[in-house]
């Protein structure tokens, strides 16, 4: 799942807008984007092995500021929805109409819809489907690695910045979820077996392994054909160069299809769930936790979530706006999570005794500044691009930290269970 969400339509749909940004140094803005990511695995693994639990994103964000959490949780909550799920949706129904004459919206509306009815059945459904999608996709992305690498022009990789350190920086922000992803499996830890355990394994190597792959893929992308013929194109046009008409065929089904349904999957999983434990807290209505008692699945929630996508998908048919929502939400829950862990060390150490890392505290706090750091330069760099989506996300914040001011005493009493649990 942690691959899954990490290796998923944003290869396939942001790839060709990222080298328009920074040409050559594709490889070398994933990288750049990866390093806050690996970095941050180290403080949610202390989270995770002291405290596994539902919505933990929305939990951990809480120990520093139930009502940052409230922003934090219900802003990444509606950056997904209106940009994530349809941007893999929409990602889907384009590559598809490359095999056939399809609407790509509508086939992003049918693909959204079975995955909400998948997993209006279980997490044990949604687990097994992830699992077995999860192969198949590698098998396509190892094929393009293996076919592709005797086709790279070293020449394609001259004058590596042409648009500078800020298109480098740019890109990177818009690769952000490339790796970021994967980090939402925690979400799940209620439901995960020995989670203290396997999270942390989980994080690493699914991180390791998704950095090695993707620096792989973008080096033959921009090296078969040259950034310039990537741009309005995606990564067929690059597979053309080197696969015959069976090979193309399977990654694209292989690759691009289940790569996008993978995510879309696991992404309402982790939604449905994160809204199902914010309503238990009194802060959005109930009936969006009501869980089925034959699936144990929050259906409200999960029907919530995919209306709010299924009218984003019909409504803003746009790769770039729904990719700058998707890394916007990402790049500000993932700061919170760390300006948490930095705050736990004073206020809940225990927290940090029951992880048992063998990691010091000073090593924890000092890595979470600099994740924040690099988050908030390549946020700067981002933003200056997209001035009208930022200005958007900063709309949807105010929304929410207004909302969060009507559940004043709700919040305060968050706040003391905490203060009673972990001190």
């Amino acid at each position: 799942m942690c691959v899954g969400l990490n290796i998923g339509g944003a290869l396939f749909s942001l790839t060709s807008l990222a080298a328009g940004l920074t040409g050559p140094s594709l490889p070398i803005a994933m990288i750049v984007s990866s390093i806050p990511v690996m970095l941050t695995v180290l403080p949610y693994s202390m989270f995770t092995s002291a405290w596994p639990t539902t919505s933990a994103t929305y939990r951990y964000s809480q120990l520093l500021s139930p009502t940052l959490a409230v922003v934090s949780g219900l802003t990444l909550f509606t950056c997904i929805m209106i940009g994530g799920q349809p941007l893999f949706s929409l990602t889907f129904g384009l590559y598809l109409s490359k095999l056939v004459p399809v609407s790509p919206v509508l086939t992003g509306l049918i693909v959204l819809t079975t995955f909400y009815l998948v997993n209006l059945f279980g997490i044990r459904l949604t687990g097994g489907v992830q699992t077995i999608l999860f192969f198949v996709l590698l098998s396509a992305l190892f094929l393009y690695i293996a076919l592709g690498m005797g086709h790279i022009d070293l020449a394609y990789f001259s004058n590596p910045f042409p648009h500078g350190i800020g298109g480098l920086m740019a890109a990177s922000g818009l690769l952000f979820t490339f790796c970021a992803g994967g980090l939402f499996v925690i979400d799940l830890g209620g439901e995960i077996i020995r989670a203290e355990k396997n999270f942390p394994r989980a994080l690493l190597l699914g991180m390791i392994i998704v950095v090695i792959i993707y620096a792989l893929i973008h080096v033959i992308t921009v090296g078969s054909v040259g950034w310039t013929a990537l741009k309005g194109k995606t990564l067929i046009t690059v597979a053309r160069e080197f696969m015959g008409p069976v090979a193309l065929s399977y990654f694209i089904i292989g690759g691009a299809l289940v790569a996008c349904a993978t995510t879309i999957n696991i992404i309402f999983s982790i939604a449905s769930r994160g809204l199902l434990v914010i309503s238990e807290d009194g802060i959005l209505p109930s009936f969006l936790g009501r869980v089925n008692e034959r699936f144990g699945t929050p259906h409200w929630g999960l029907t919530v979530s995919y209306l709010i996508c299924a009218i984003s998908l019909v409504t803003v048919p746009s790769l770039m706006f729904f990719g700058s929502m998707l890394n916007f939400g990402l790049i500000l829950s993932i700061s919170v999570v760390c300006l948490s862990a930095i705050g736990v060390m004073g206020r809940f150490p225990g927290i940090y005794e029951r992880s048992g890392l063998s990691v010091s505290l000073g090593t924890i706090k000092f890595v979470s500044y600099i994740i924040v750091i690099m988050n908030t330069l390549i946020f700067l760099f981002f933003s200056i691009v997209l001035k009208k989506v930022t200005l958007l996300f900063f709309g949807i914040i105010l929304c929410t930290y207004l909302y969060s001011l009507t559940k004043k005493q709700v919040l305060a009493s968050i706040k003391a269970k905490h203060m009673a649990d972990f001190s």
